[in-house]
């Protein structure tokens, strides 16, 4: 009976190693339900994401704006706006995109608006072609949205409430010359 219940223990115990070797192999990581890979996070610096893609010169349906986007060091992204009036070209609007505490941060200083501060707007919605950001606390805008519908092609909306009790959508659609 002793032998019995050795082999039993002994085929037991070589069970549970097994099951626990290939489960340890396996990276990914189970959280309520929905497997998430580590190396797919939407920050990783391994994989492209929309930010990568807005990196570049674009101008603006009217010829009036340019946007002109750039990757900088460690993950973070930089937008400036310009205005275009005959030979002037003017500084309208600054923006630093950066990954903080599991979303991604918009933070942009728009000229003589806002007291001359910054306005940060948090991620609502990131994937591999648009970003949806919002701060329902500001006055205007409390959302800004880009999607690229292909490599050539970018609308920005900004969406927020307007004198009548409603909300207003202003589009600014641009097409990338760099």
């Amino acid at each position: 009976m002793t032998t019995i219940l050795k082999q039993f223990s002994t085929i037991y115990i070589l069970c549970t190693i097994t099951i626990l070797v290939i489960s340890c192999k396996n990276t990914s990581i189970k959280k309520l339900g929905k497997e998430l890979h580590p190396i797919d996070t939407i920050h990783s610096t391994s994989k492209k994401i929309v930010f990568d893609l807005l990196v570049g010169t674009w101008k603006s349906d009217h010829g009036k704006n340019l946007e002109e986007w750039k990757k900088l060091a460690e993950g973070k992204y930089q937008s400036r706006v310009y205005s275009l009036k005959n030979s002037d070209t003017l500084l309208k609007e600054e923006t630093t995109v950066y990954f903080e505490n599991n979303k991604w941060i918009f933070s942009t200083l728009v000229n003589m608006q806002n007291k001359g501060e910054s306005v940060k707007f948090t991620s609502i919605l990131v994937t591999e072609n648009s970003v949806q950001f919002s701060n329902p606390q500001h006055d205007f805008p409390t959302d800004i949205n880009y999607t690229l519908p292909n490599i050539n092609t970018l609308n920005a909306i900004i969406i927020g409430p307007n004198r009548n009790g409603g909300k207003d959508t202003i589009p600014f659609n641009y097409a990338r010359i760099k």
